[in-house]
């Protein structure tokens, strides 16, 4: 009885690669970005940026990590993770499946982040109002400070005052006061601002 076998066995690769995703950073704030990090199990000659999606923010800078110091060519990416503008919620970075193959052309399964970015990039506000809109000789006025978002690091130190004072600064979270003093003897106009873009005027006519 003769028999025979193959000159050469038949190589089988039936294991679709897989892609871990890793954030450097778990909350962004104004100005803040994240690094993202996608290990791909095996090698990869096709994975693009175009492959990965993006909720919460943008994905922009995606560069493959050189071989070496014991990563292997084609495994390791990099890309950077800029979040949406005045935006309060999260963000994720995907990966569907079957958007890129390994050697064997298997497609890959689908990997995201374990946890999604916490953002929040959506500047406080702060209005502020008088008790009175006119002051007298002698007279004084309560400052209230009402700020959008609560607020560790709001203080005196924070605020700009002309035709008169402020002290008495007190306050916590989302509402603060203050008790404005108009310098003596003047007739004008004093402000109370926070920012450029939040000014309250207190008209003070001080005989």
């Amino acid at each position: 009885m003769c028999s025979s076998d193959l000159s050469s066995p038949i190589v089988i690769d039936t294991v679709s690669p897989s892609v871990t995703i890793t954030t450097n950073k778990t909350a962004l704030k104004i100005g803040e970005t994240a690094t993202i990090t996608l290990t791909l199990s095996e090698a990869s000659t096709n994975f693009t940026l175009s492959d990965v999606t993006a909720t919460g923010g943008t994905l922009s800078s995606f560069l493959v990590t050189p071989a070496g110091g014991g990563i292997a060519a084609n495994t390791v990416y990099t890309a950077t993770f800029t979040p949406n503008a005045n935006f309060t919620g999260t963000g994720s970075v995907a990966v569907a499946a079957g958007t890129f193959t390994d050697a064997a052309s298997n497609g890959n399964t689908a990997g995201a982040l374990a946890s999604p970015i916490t953002i929040d990039t959506v500047a406080p506000t702060v209005a502020i109002s008088s008790s009175t809109p006119t002051l007298a000789n002698g007279q004084t006025a309560t400052i209230t400070f009402t700020l959008s978002e609560a607020s560790t690091n709001f203080t005196l130190s924070d605020v700009t005052v002309t035709g008169g004072t402020l002290s008495g600064f007190t306050g916590s979270g989302t509402s603060y006061t203050a008790t404005f003093t108009p310098t003596p003897s003047a007739s004008a106009t004093g402000t109370v601002s926070r920012s450029e873009e939040h000014t309250s005027e207190l008209q003070s006519p001080c005989n």
